[in-house]
């Protein structure tokens, strides 16, 4: 990983494209980016634009996503491991499904029904 050699963003990314090393987005960097994006390198399909977005990051080798995730989900993305559960990412996506008023109207009526039992028993 490029990151991982202690000069810095810039430095890291100017070391990669192979221009001098001044700490600045300078005319050199930025050509050379450029150039880098239009060859087309990599796993991933880059756009020309010069800057230094995610698909030319990855492609240079400044970051891995995968270190980004989980460890359970990196090694199936890796094909290392079994796929991870999905059940309380589907039960949130359930509750949000659910309208806001509805959940307010279920505690109201959780509310009324413990008031009643609570004057029954009195």
């Amino acid at each position: 990983m490029l990151g991982l050699s202690g000069l810095g963003g810039i430095e890291d990314l100017q070391a990669a494209l192979g221009v001098r090393q001044t700490s600045e987005w300078d005319q050199e960097t930025l050509a050379a980016m450029s150039t880098y994006q239009g060859r087309n390198q990599g796993e991933l399909q880059m756009h020309v634009t010069g800057t230094p977005d995610p698909a030319t990051l990855i492609n240079l080798g400044y970051y891995d996503p995968l270190s980004e995730l989980p460890r359970r989900q990196a090694e199936f993305l890796s094909g290392d491991g079994p796929q991870p559960t999905t059940l309380w990412r589907d039960l949130a996506t359930l509750s949000n499904q659910v309208p806001q008023w509805i959940w307010l109207l279920m505690g109201g009526g959780m509310l009324a029904v413990g008031y009643y039992v609570h004057r029954k028993k009195g």
